[in-house]
């Protein structure tokens, strides 16, 4: 596009806006170098909030990624588009800061297109954490936490503070002395003040298994090890700008006083902005003979027990191990045993198997400009 001498193209600024905010976050860095109005334009921080606010609506924006943590090259991952996931052809782009820890990495979460990761190394699990933009390739290492005292288990999540205009990774800690202990202690990174900071009073105790957070509503979400004790339910929550827990309940039918056991086949992910528990296992569906009999609820008024609502029920081809959360359209991803990964569309009961997704861990994120 041709520029006046100024170095300013002939297009009024709040069209160019409206046309900027549209394209995909590669076009807009390239950009920037048109001229200094657009450069300032795109590095706005309004211009990067509407930017995300365009694309979290937009399906195209969507990716799931994909990292393969048993592949031969431990530093690349996948993003894939959600409007063609069955597809072999997968964009690759490098993590930039992976130097192959002794214990690998995970993906704590992600949120409004930044992705926390942790390195597991022999420093500790959830000490060597990173914050990276995979679409600006930008990325952040984040100030280590003061030495453990407790070594036990530990949970961890990412979430973005609205009140304070802050993304926050809450790492929580419990005593290995214990392995019913009811409380942990809580320690609190901000990226805006890069710093950690512990949180006076204690956390209630997680399913040990369960270490993946679900964000939604300014509340981060844990599935309790325990049942209507201390003031929590079957779901803990919490509060990312308040700084509090609290809990919500399920409904008997999902899960019965009896079936303590079936938080080990309940997953919690987020479906059209509600909060979605997806239940593996037959028994709880009157289907004792059937390990692969899935349902899926979704509470309608958030907050509200009573709102608890079965979606749907379905029957995979082998016995479920594992759920992967939603595609943008609706389609559950879910792994079967074997290894092998499906997505399972409850419009038309399609399921399409994902051969290639073996061993590796899926996660979805909007594409943005958001900074580090």
């Amino acid at each position: 596009m041709s520029s006046s001498s100024d170095d300013d193209p002939q297009l009024p600024h709040d069209v160019a806006v409206e046309v900027l905010k549209r394209l995909p976050v590669e076009s807009l860095l390239r950009f920037r170098c048109v001229s200094r109005s657009w450069r300032s334009t795109i590095d706005d921080p309004r211009f990067v909030a509407l930017h995300l606010r365009h694309s979290a609506v937009d399906a195209s924006r969507w990716y799931l990624l994909c990292r393969d943590w048993c592949g031969p090259v431990q530093n690349l991952c996948s993003l894939l588009s959600h409007e063609s996931l069955a597809l072999p052809s997968r964009s690759q782009t490098e993590i930039p800061f992976v130097t192959t820890p002794p214990g690998g990495y995970r993906i704590v979460g992600s949120c409004n297109g930044l992705i926390c990761v942790t390195e597991c190394s022999r420093d500790g699990y959830g000490r060597a954490m990173h914050l990276w933009n995979p679409f600006t390739r930008k990325h952040k290492a984040v100030r280590r936490p003061g030495p453990d005292t407790e070594t036990g288990h530990m949970v961890l999540g990412f979430a973005f503070d609205a009140r304070s205009i802050d993304y926050k990774i809450v790492r929580i800690l419990h005593s290995p002395d214990d392995c019913f202990s009811r409380f942990g202690r809580v320690e609190i990174y901000s990226h805006r003040t890069d710093s950690w900071r512990s949180l006076e009073g204690e956390a209630p105790a997680f399913r040990r298994q369960d270490n993946r957070a679900v964000f939604l509503n300014g509340n981060l979400h844990w599935f309790a090890s325990y049942r209507k004790e201390g003031g929590y339910g079957s779901i803990v929550s919490f509060d990312v700008a308040g700084e509090v827990f609290d809990g919500m309940a399920l409904l008997e039918e999902i899960f019965p006083v009896d079936s303590v056991y079936l938080l080990s086949c309940m997953y919690m992910a987020v479906l059209n902005d509600s909060l979605a528990v997806f239940i593996n296992g037959g028994e709880a569906l009157d289907h004792p003979d059937s390990d692969s009999v899935c349902s899926v609820w979704v509470m309608r008024d958030y907050g509200v027990p009573e709102s608890w609502t079965k979606l749907y029920t379905f029957e995979a081809s082998r016995p479920v191990v594992g759920f992967d959360g939603f595609t943008w359209n609706g389609e559950l991803l879910i792994e079967i045993s074997g290894g092998e990964r499906l997505s399972w569309n409850p419009i038309t009961g399609q399921i399409a198997n994902l051969p290639s997704w073996r061993t590796c861990d899926l996660f979805t994120v909007v594409e943005s400009l958001v900074s580090l």
